[in-house]
């Protein structure tokens, strides 16, 4: 019930159709991966949404044999909902891991304007679903704080600040972390923190109590879908893919871990302590021209690059492993500017690092 307000709340009083039925001209995939988000096919159906090619929609702890535990950012579990979506050309397509706390998306790139048949399937997720959620609400309330947590990306940053005229707050990796953040400066009247949300797509939002929910984001995102298509006409919308046309991704990135492999935790913090003091070292004496570090970054250490790429380390609370991630304008210089210079730097550390997932990228 809460939901369906929701969706009410969303899509406008003033839409062609009834506001009973106010998904009436959608046609939505629901991918739940028999997990605990199955209801969600059934809600949309009773607000008029066409619901037919939806898939793994019966609660089952054994999960479909496509792709196993359902995961959002898994790619087989895309693959299927992609192969979905074309089967009844879909408006969308909406995905749950296993509790539903966290959502994907899947959308069309291209609508033809004569016949609004759909094509060109694609996930929406990472960085540029927070860019759509991000442009929700640079709308319904300019100026607020989106925070995310640390790995997400430079042109993110630009896209939110530059573009939309928000304020990007990054935090440490984990999305109680960052859900945290968001409620501490929200109720210290530091920021109007609307979104707290992980690259992951664990999202949570100050209008919905901050609950972490993948159902709740999917409203927001199913309600844009609504409001888009209603303002050109019934089924004559174009892809939600084209209202974030002016976020720019990176077309490499990749995240590689680096082993401890003495499983020591003290080691662990001993070796990448050591690490971020030589990255630092190397960028203030200029020995990697390209690189200089973000002061703005709240875990490990972030670099940029000149290329208007970066890349980070950072260290597992948990396990005796640390985490490299690179985003750049293409493999061949995330070889060149980042991996071959911290290589050269982890070798240093022979003895207790296992780098080879780094040798091998």
């Amino acid at each position: 019930e809460t939901l369906k307000k929701a969706i009410l709340r969303e899509v406008p009083t003033s839409t062609s159709s009834s506001t009973i039925k106010p998904l009436a001209n959608l046609n939505i995939v629901v991918n739940p991966g028999n997990g605990a988000g199955c209801f969600f096919a059934d809600l949309l159906s009773d607000l008029g949404a066409n619901v037919a090619g939806s898939i793994h929609l019966t609660p089952d702890g054994t999960f479909p044999d496509t792709f196993g535990v359902p995961n959002p950012e898994k790619k087989e579990m895309v693959e299927a909902t992609v192969k979905a979506c074309e089967a009844v050309d879909a408006d969308i397509g909406v995905m749950f891991d296993t509790d539903a706390d966290r959502s994907g998306f899947v959308l069309p790139r291209t609508v033809d304007p004569s016949t609004g048949a759909h094509s060109d399937y694609e996930a929406l997720n990472g960085n540029r679903m927070i860019a759509l959620i991000s442009k929700i609400f640079s709308n319904s309330s300019p100026g607020c704080t989106i925070v995310t947590d640390s790995t997400t990306s430079e042109s993110l940053s630009e896209y939110l600040q530059d573009e939309l005229g928000l304020n990007h707050y990054r935090h440490v990796r984990g999305y109680a972390n960052v859900i945290g953040k968001a409620k501490e400066l929200t109720d210290g009247k530091k920021a109007n923190a609307e979104v707290a949300i992980e690259i992951s797509g664990h999202c949570a939002m100050k209008e919905n109590g901050y609950v972490d929910d993948g159902t709740y984001t999917a409203v927001k995102i199913i309600g844009l879908l609504a409001r888009t298509d209603d303002a050109a006409g019934a089924g004559e919308h174009g892809s939600l893919l084209d209202l974030i046309s002016d976020f720019e991704e990176m077309p490499y990135e990749e995240e590689r871990r680096i082993r401890v492999t003495d499983g020591s935790l003290e080691t662990t913090t001993s070796v990448f302590n050591q690490l971020v003091q030589s990255l630092k070292v190397m960028c203030g004496d200029g020995s990697v021209e390209d690189w200089s570090v973000d002061e703005d970054n709240r875990e490990g250490v972030r670099l940029r690059l000149s290329s208007g790429g970066h890349f980070m380390i950072r260290k597992s609370l948990h396990d005796p492993v640390i985490s490299m991630q690179v985003e750049s304008v293409s493999r061949d210089e995330a070889q060149e500017k980042v991996l071959e210079p911290l290589l050269s730097l982890l070798k240093e550390h022979d003895s207790v690092l296992d780098y080879s997932g780094l040798e091998n990228a």
